[in-house]
């Protein structure tokens, strides 16, 4: 069922059961009121036609049949009269009218009771056209004679009034119908109107922006024009959509320096790599070079100006002066500068660091867990090269644990002989290390990783990072071989040298 329906139906409901018994209550209260006037009407009626009938009886007398055409002629345009009858004391009927429908007739005790008493009765019938009334009304008159005095006569008169009940009911219920129906279009009408305007149309909005929301299209935020629920539920749905824009510009912003980072170790590696190859280069060049520079020397300084064999040295001389000088700016062009050694918060830098990797453990289940104490001193270092060693050891963390594994990453204020310090371990639960591996981790193109996944230099560069910063690098395993755990110490911050 939709929601406009569900809405309709229960505003709808409420109002159609109080329309519904508003309008007994009116039927009954319009037929009460109705039933009082024909009441008094039919009082004032019968009252009418008793003094008639009384003055003709009075004046000259009737015979049956004269006093019947009398009574139809007080019937005549009368709808309300069903019949007229005149009565003795013994409950005989002396004339009636012709009556042109059913109506109703009092008892002949009721006759008696009013002829004896001299006080009218009023009596309602019921019937299956509903109720009606019959007015017993005493008759008195005296007879003309031939003597001077008159002989009083007693008779009573009884009128029936048609029954109302009936039509008057069917006509006020068909009324009332007829109000309620109305009124239950125009409040369905007008209930629809307002829900469409006032909840539907923002929740259609809302649902739309939500849609977008989650295919990942971004649309304006929702206008707020209202403060109440549903202006409360955009400003928070608004809030809700700002903070995770702002969130994917940070994963952007985090996997940009993700990408940064591992850019620059590769390029810290490839450096590496060219920096140890021209050392070779010029310690094994050099030493040759700087033989035979010396030699050439020592022969042209042996010949005399004019000999014509010192022009060919001076020429050997320049070119062992222009390959020298070739092999330094080889060095100069690979060396890695001095570090910058400055106070280093080691609990920050590495939570700056570890953002980085949650896409990737996240994806792999892999659970990472952190013991780093909050009064964990500052260490003397350079933070782009410490930065390096982290991030090279928790992503060799990361490739070796297997999924659903964990990584841990401990720090520990510790001294180093007569130095303080501060120890960090990151520790996984993968295979291992082979134990005849373990002397040769932080060798140079040493790596147990597969052909085409690994260089070998990570480790060495790292191992000789930490040594420019006064420290030391260690592997070990984990218990029973499982996992293994590398281990850092670096020198406190005004720690002696």
């Amino acid at each position: 069922m939709k929601l406009r329906l569900r809405l309709v139906l229960l505003l709808m409901l409420p109002l159609l059961l109080v329309s519904g018994l508003y309008g007994v209550l009116r039927v009954r209260q319009e037929a009460r009121a109705l039933e009082v006037d024909e009441h008094a009407r039919a009082v004032g009626m019968a009252r009418t036609i008793q003094i008639a009938v009384e003055n003709a009886l009075a004046l000259r007398g009737r015979t049956n049949a004269e006093l019947a055409g009398l009574l139809d002629d007080l019937t005549q345009g009368q709808r309300a009269i069903a019949g007229i009858r005149l009565l003795d004391g013994d409950g005989r009927v002396l004339a009636a009218s012709n009556a042109r429908r059913m109506a109703p007739e009092a008892s002949a005790d009721v006759a008696a009771r009013v002829i004896a008493t001299g006080a009218g009765a009023v009596v309602e019938r019921q019937g299956q056209d509903g109720a009606g009334w019959v007015s017993v009304l005493p008759i008195q008159y005296s007879a003309p004679t031939d003597q001077l005095r008159a002989v009083p006569t007693r008779l009573a008169l009884e009128i029936g009034f048609a029954p109302h009940g009936s039509t008057t009911g069917r006509r006020a219920m068909r009324d009332v119908l007829l109000r309620v129906g109305a009124l239950t279009v125009v409040l369905a009408l007008l209930i629809a109107v307002v829900l469409q305007r006032q909840v539907l149309r923002p929740l259609a909005e809302l649902t739309r922006s939500i849609r977008a929301l989650g295919e990942g299209r971004r649309g304006p935020p929702l206008p707020v024009k209202r403060r109440d629920e549903l202006g409360e539920l955009a400003e928070a749905f608004n809030r809700m959509a700002e903070r995770l824009e702002e969130a994917r510009q940070r994963v952007v912003a985090e996997g940009e320096h993700a990408l940064d980072l591992e850019q620059q170790l590769r390029r810290a590696e490839t450096l590496a790599v060219a920096g140890k190859l021209a050392s070779g280069i010029a310690h094994e060049v050099g030493t040759p070079l700087n033989i035979i520079s010396g030699r050439a020397e020592m022969v042209m300084a042996s010949l005399p100006p004019a000999h014509p064999a010192r022009e060919d040295l001076e020429r050997i001389i320049q070119q062992i002066d222009r390959v020298s000088n070739i092999v330094r700016s080889l060095l100069d062009a690979v060396w890695l500068g001095k570090l910058e050694i400055q106070r280093v918060p080691l609990g920050l830098l590495i939570g700056r660091l570890l953002p980085l990797l949650d896409h990737v453990v996240r994806k792999r289940g892999i659970a990472m867990t952190t013991r780093i104490p909050a009064t964990l001193p500052d260490v003397a270092g350079d933070p782009g090269r410490l930065q390096q060693v982290f991030i090279n050891l928790l992503m060799n963390a990361v490739e070796a644990t297997p999924d659903d594994g964990q990584i841990a990453i401990a720090a520990w204020a510790g001294a180093h002989g007569e130095r303080d310090g501060v120890s960090v371990e990151v520790s996984d639960t993968g295979p291992g290390i082979p134990p005849d591996a373990l002397a040769q981790v932080f060798e140079p193109f040493y790596t147990t990783k597969p052909v085409g996944q690994g260089t070998g230099l990570g480790l060495a560069i790292s191992r000789d990072i930490i040594r420019d910063h006064g420290g030391t690098i260690a592997a070990r395993n984990g218990e029973g071989g499982r996992g293994a755990a590398f281990t850092v110490w670096l020198p406190a911050h005004g720690a002696l040298a």
